[in-house]
């Protein structure tokens, strides 16, 4: 009788003493445990080291539990030494059937397969969750070269895509006709050798008489994609042209003729052909390609309103949040819609209904901001390469006050998309926040010259400026974004405060009564309490009455209204007051230390005491609370 071989004597041993089973069934509980750490840990605050924590010990606990299994066997009276096996039993084992030897060891290898798995998602998430881009001590400079150059220096053949027109007899394929340019847009971003405008801005000539030459150059473009869709039974009828703005010659045009049996297959053909006609017309090498959106066109549908109510922020924020919810509940594996939810819901304590940003309570911002950072890591697991992902992500870590994370994930979107408005509008805040004024104007420059005809873009330069000392340019931004926008409450709001800082109390005062206030959807009780309260207040400031101001003061304590009213002590405690309960959800709270009507009293100790506070909780311990330039 020949003799067993020694590796089948071994892995019948294996099983004998029951090494497989343990192997199975520990990879397995690990597969488990990994789940629900990688889960809840983060949301219960615990840094991401804890995850990796205990990845390492299940794995590293792994061959422990071999070691034991084949070492120990349990019996009645406890565990004991495994005895040695004769031959015959070792002999019988192998002797078995193929389908019984092999189902233990396909049970190990399940197991371990499990347990690889489990460490590895959770080690890719957790890495979603750190800043991939430069520190914000280190050089960015290299890899944000493209995101900060001069638009007049930018050599890149720059281009709009236009909202293509519903020539539909019932007019009712807008939506398919936006989301077809949206994604024709995104697609020709990916072009390393395209600068292609905003969105905001490209869809606001939508109808618009005027002359294509004109649109060019209210974009700063040189090209422009523009066409229309008809539908006609089951047929669709899609024409697109390229046009140069500069003398309005047609470079290219095409006509498609498609049925509607895969409306994104449609949508992914046209906007390949035309992102190959545009590099092929221009020279330029390497297109971008367009990923298919969702096989669900109600979702995608869904997710084009979102988007849309996104842009125009206000109210729409809140309603854009059930949108996606619903998006993501339709279709669970689309990166994209979980970013747009992340960065929806990193957006909503800035929009609650008739709110304060300083007043909303600190478990609104933790709540938002937690379901944002949890959508937006569901969405770079499922693709790392999502700009949008990280804007959210560095919305939810900067409004924690945490800068390392929060501008590792800005770089690492601008990265992706040096042209991404919102990543540079975002970034610009955070620089802001924590006193890089200067760096903060140039993200906020960019942020406009990209998207030249959005109000929200127009207001975060007002701002910027504003917090420069460069108030007449801030106007200047304020007022087109009001004319571009005029029902953005938030932009009345800034125009009002700058008007103030400019001592032109009466349009201040009106500005806030007859633009903001009643922008904001109040009930028509506490708007006609406001309306009192803002008259007491702009009364007090403009006769310079610290005991009339005192009376309003609980509605506004403003210490730039303190020093207005010549009463500095009350000015610093305004600012003691505000930080008393220390906001670390929000980063605009931050944004009063460097405001330039305070300037003025930046060297007192009182003021210095009073915000060094502030500085240490806000992991800004030492940063000198400069004056700002002078207005020349």
């Amino acid at each position: 009788m020949p003799k067993t071989p020694l590796y089948q004597r071994f892995f019948a041993d294996l099983k004998r003493r029951k090494v497989f089973r343990v192997m199975g069934v520990y990879g397995a509980i690990a597969f488990g445990l990994i789940q629900v750490v990688d889960i809840v840990l983060p949301r219960l605050g615990l840094p991401d080291w804890t995850v990796t924590f205990v990845v390492w010990l299940c794995v590293l606990g792994f061959p422990a539990a071999v070691v034991l299994a084949w070492a120990y066997e349990r019996t009645p009276e406890g565990l004991r030494l495994t005895d040695e096996a004769g031959a015959e039993e070792l002999d019988s084992i192998v002797a078995e059937s193929a389908g019984k030897r092999w189902s233990s060891g396909m049970l190990a290898l399940l197991g371990i397969v499990a347990m690889v798995t489990g460490a590895w998602w959770a080690g890719r998430s957790t890495a979603m969750g750190t800043a991939d881009g430069p520190s914000p001590t280190g050089d960015a400079g290299s890899v944000l070269l493209r995101a900060y150059i001069d638009l007049s220096e930018d050599l890149r053949p720059a281009i709009a895509v236009l909202p293509f027109t519903d020539l539909s007899q019932a007019g009712d394929q807008r939506y398919f006709a936006d989301g077809m340019s949206e994604e024709l847009l995104n697609a020709l971003a990916k072009v390393r050798g395209l600068r292609v405008a905003g969105r905001t801005s490209s869809f606001a000539f939508r109808n618009a008489e005027k002359d294509l030459r004109e649109i060019g150059s209210e974009l700063g473009v040189r090209y422009l994609v523009e066409g229309s869709l008809r539908k006609q039974g089951d047929r669709l009828r899609i024409t697109a042209q390229l046009v140069d703005a500069g003398d309005n010659f047609h470079i290219w045009s095409e006509t498609y003729d498609r049925t509607l049996d895969d409306v994104f297959a449609v949508q992914e053909e046209l906007a390949r052909a035309i992102s190959d006609q545009l590099q092929v017309s221009l020279g330029l090498e390497g297109g971008g390609v367009l990923v298919a959106p969702t096989a669900d066109i109600q979702a995608y549908d869904l997710y084009l309103r979102a988007k849309a109510l996104i842009r125009e922020r206000g109210a729409g924020v809140l309603e854009a949040v059930t949108l996606l919810k619903e998006v993501v509940a339709r279709d669970s594996m689309w990166a994209p819609g979980w970013a747009v939810l992340g960065q929806a819901h990193s957006l909503v304590p800035y929009y609650e209904p008739g709110g304060s940003v300083v007043r909303i309570a600190a478990d609104s911002w933790e709540s938002a901001l937690d379901l944002a950072e949890a959508a937006a890591k569901r969405a770079l697991a499922l693709d790392p390469r999502v700009a949008t992902a990280n804007v959210a992500l560095g919305n939810a870590y900067r409004d924690r006050w945490n800068w390392d994370r929060a501008e590792g994930h800005y770089v690492r979107a601008l990265e992706i998309d040096p042209d991404d408005v919102e990543a540079h509008q975002q970034y610009s805040e955070l620089l802001a926040g924590t006193g890089r004024m200067d760096e903060a104007l140039r993200s906020a420059r960019r942020a406009a010259a990209l998207d030249p005809t959005s109000a929200i873009r127009l207001n975060g330069l007002g701002w910027a400026l504003h917090l420069n000392a460069r108030n007449a340019e801030a106007v200047h931004y304020f007022e087109l974004a009001i004319q571009h926008s005029p029902e953005l409450a938030m932009t009345h709001h800034s125009l009002s405060v700058i008007k103030l800082a400019l001592g032109d109390v009466t349009e201040a005062e009106r500005l806030w009564r007859e633009e903001y206030v009643p922008r904001l959807g109040l009930d028509e009780a506490t708007r006609a309490a406001w309306d009192r309260g803002a008259s007491a207040r702009y009364e007090a400031i403009r006769n310079r009455d610290a005991v009339a101001y005192a009376r309003c003061c609980t509605s506004f304590n403003e210490p730039a209204d303190w020093l207005v009213v010549g009463d500095t002590a009350r000015a610093i405690q305004a600012i003691r007051d505000r930080y008393r309960q220390r906001p670390r959800y929000n980063v605009n709270a931050l944004f009063l230390l460097w405001q330039p009507e305070l300037d003025g009293i930046r060297e007192d100790p009182q003021f210095q005491e009073a915000v060094s506070g502030v500085l240490d909780d806000a992991g800004l311990t030492g940063v000198v609370l400069r004056r700002a330039p002078l207005e020349g």
